[in-house]
Parts: C-alpha cells; structure tokens; sequence
C-alpha cells in the first residue's frame, strides 16, 4: 500500500456524500417504516429518529423549519412516509435521510393531529363537563364571532330578529380560516372577556373543507374557548363537523343559525310563558283580594260587635244603673239612719233630766250622788235639789218610808 494514495477518512467521506448527492434518484425519495429512537430536540426544533422496517433500519433527521409545518407529533412505533434526500453526515460517516415532509401511512395528517390534541388537551381537563357554564336563560347582550362576509353572520341575524329581537348583537369581524384565523379569535374572546356587558358568545362559521376548518383545531384558540368567563356556544361548519373548539365550548350546535336558537329563548314560548304568568297572577290577586274582602268583613263584624263607643255606652249604661241603685241605697240608708236618729232622738228627750223636771220630777243628789231611795238618806246628810233655774241644798231631818207596792 503505497501512503501517497491513501485517502483520509475525511476525504472518503466527503467522497461518498458527493456520490449519495450526485444520483438524481436520491434527491428526492419516499420511504415508508416504523419510527423509533425518535428525539424532539426542544432547544433547536430539530427531529432525530430512525425509520425501520422487519429487517433494516436507517438514520432520519428533520430539522426546525420542516418540522414545524408538521400537523401532527411524530410518536414511536408510528409507521409514517417520510420525503426528503439522502446524503451522508461526514463526521459519523452515516449516511441518512434528511427529511422534508412526513404523512402517517394509516390516518391523515391532520386527523392525527386532531387526536393529539384532543386526547393532550381532555387529560388536562378542559373538555370536563364540570367545567361547562350554564347559558343565561334571557341575555341582553350577544357576542358573535364570525367572517362579516360569510352566510353565517346573515343566518345568526335572521334568526336572532325572529327569535329573540329583545337581545343586542355585538358583532366580532374575524378571519375564519387561514394563518390569521386562530389569532383573530383569540383576539375577539379576550376583547369580549373584558367587556361586562356580554351574556354570552356564539363562535361560528360556515361549512368546509377540514382544512378549512382547521383553525377551530388551534391548540390556542381551544384554551382559549375554555378559559371563556362569558359562555361560548359553537356553531362550526355543518352537523357532521367536529373542531377541538366544539368540545371546550360551554354548548355546541350543528350549525350557525342552531347556536343562535341555542342561545335564546323563543318568542312565541315567552309569550305562552308571560300568558300563564299573567294568568296565574290575576288569579292569585283575585284569590288574594277576596280573602283580605272576607278578613275584612269578619273584621268589620268583629268590630261592631267590640266597637267602643258601643262598649263605652253599654259601660255608660250600667254606670247609670250602679248610679240608680247607688242613689236608691243611699236614700233608703239615710231613710234608715234619720227614723233611727228620730227614735233615738226621742227616747234622749225623754230621758232629758230637764223634760223630767218640766214635769215634776226634781233630781235628788248628795254629795254629786243621784239619790234615786229613801233608804239610800239619813237623817242629817245634805241633799241638793236640781230645778231648771237653779238649785236648792236642805238638810235630812226626818226620813218616812212608805210600803213598796211591788
């Protein structure tokens, strides 16, 4: 071996990756396998994984800027089609597929990503039914989100001056599909959020394609439909679709103008509703008038029975009889006392010493000491004799008794 024509392992393989870059045919290829070894470099955005089938193997790589249009997560034991061109990586000497686009060989793309994302998001919670806020049963104020041009804010329209016309629209012009569509929204929840005015939000749009639906998949808006303060009813595209947005929403509808029914009460169910009220509280106010009518009457009768000025002059009544009678017993009293007063009256006049000696009878005392008997004298005690002018002291000489009759 001769050492002038010997080659370095550098020039070998810069040799080999010329040859690999030179052939039309590796340009531009398509492989098909199973994904596995795969790291997400989450500092440069770059994808590293192998793509194998039951017997080989070979190195992929997919750097930031391809794999940040990818719609989906690429995922081990995934079998995917991988385009892109092979060529060598000098330093390692390995030669591989440096990969533009990836497809899944069983689903599309965006179906895939759809059930990343709708299978990350409901392990976080955001699809709970806990989380669902109830709809106010009679809003003011209705926020729709939608395109100024499209069928949809025309439908919502129709259906809102027919339903509902007491309720305001506030109208959110937003793109509804394309790059700016997620954003847009985004925008008008938040701005609405802010508001306190607004019952209740209706995120709508008309039919398409998934792709042009796929802005309501937007990892963004959906949390952003979940964190909703106000209650947002969905109403996206026809009835078959679904967006991940319909399953963070408070309520969905199959269409547009059945979010806006969704969102209000019918007219002609409020006015049976008002009737029955309206019946019911004439009923209850007759019902309410007749039994104060019959408390008042019962009070009224109650009244005249205790009024009282009737009591006062039924009191004013017996008064004059406790009177009469009050006069009649005084007067028999007094009748009573002055015929007592009269005997006893008369029997002091007869008992009046100076009755007695008008008539004759001349008081005997001796020594202050009346002397009714001969017997209570003796000969030469002293006696006075009372007479009505004056009188008269004598002397006992000589006491003569006389024979009791009795």
């Amino acid at each position: 071996m001769k050492s002038d024509s010997a080659l370095t392992v550098s020039q070998l393989n810069l040799y080999l990756k010329m040859l690999l870059e030179s052939d039309s045919r590796l340009k531009r290829v398509c492989v098909v396998g199973e994904i596995s070894n795969f790291v997400n470099h989450y500092k440069t955005g770059h994808f590293y994984f192998s793509l194998k089938d039951s017997s080989c193997a070979i190195k992929v790589v997919m750097f930031a800027k391809n794999a940040s249009r990818l719609r989906f997560v690429p995922e081990n034991g995934m079998r995917v089609y991988i385009t892109g061109r092979v060529s060598l990586f000098e330093r390692d000497g390995v030669y591989q597929v440096y990969a533009e686009d990836m497809e899944p060989e069983s689903a599309g793309a965006l179906m895939l990503a759809f059930e990343q994302l709708k299978k990350k998001l409901s392990a976080e919670g955001l699809f709970d039914d806990e989380k669902k806020r109830p709809l106010p049963l009679y809003p003011n104020k209705i926020a729709v989100i939608t395109s100024p041009v499209g069928a949809a804010v025309r439908d919502v329209v129709n259906v809102l001056s027919r339903r509902y016309p007491l309720a305001e629209m506030v109208f959110c012009p937003v793109a509804v599909q394309g790059v700016a569509c997620a954003k847009e929204n985004i925008r008008a929840i938040r701005l609405l959020n802010e508001r306190r005015d607004v019952d209740v939000i209706i995120l709508c749009r008309g039919g398409g394609s998934v792709e042009d639906l796929w802005g309501y998949n937007d990892e963004g808006l959906v949390r952003a439909v979940a964190s909703s303060r106000i209650p947002i009813i969905t109403g996206i595209g026809h009835e078959v679709d679904f967006t991940l947005c319909d399953f963070a929403a408070d309520m969905r509808a199959p269409t547009p103008s059945a979010a806006t029914e969704q969102a209000t009460p019918e007219r002609e169910e409020l006015m049976q509703i008002l009737d029955g009220l309206l019946f019911r509280l004439d009923h209850a106010t007759a019902n309410r008038l007749s039994e104060r009518r019959n408390a008042l009457d019962q009070l009224t009768a109650r009244l005249k029975i205790f009024d009282p000025r009737k009591t006062l002059e039924r009191q004013m009544a017996d008064t004059k009889v406790l009177i009469d009678r009050l006069h009649k017993a005084a007067e028999t009293y007094f009748l009573r006392e002055e015929n007592a007063l009269r005997v006893f009256s008369e029997k002091i006049r007869l008992l009046n010493p100076y009755n007695m000696i008008e008539n004759g009878y001349i008081p005997v005392f001796c020594e202050e000491r009346r002397v009714m008997r001969a017997v209570d004298l003796s000969p030469g005690d002293a006696v006075t004799l009372s007479f009505l002018d004056g009188s008269v002291r004598c002397d006992v000489r000589e006491i003569a008794k006389e024979e009791s009759t009795t």
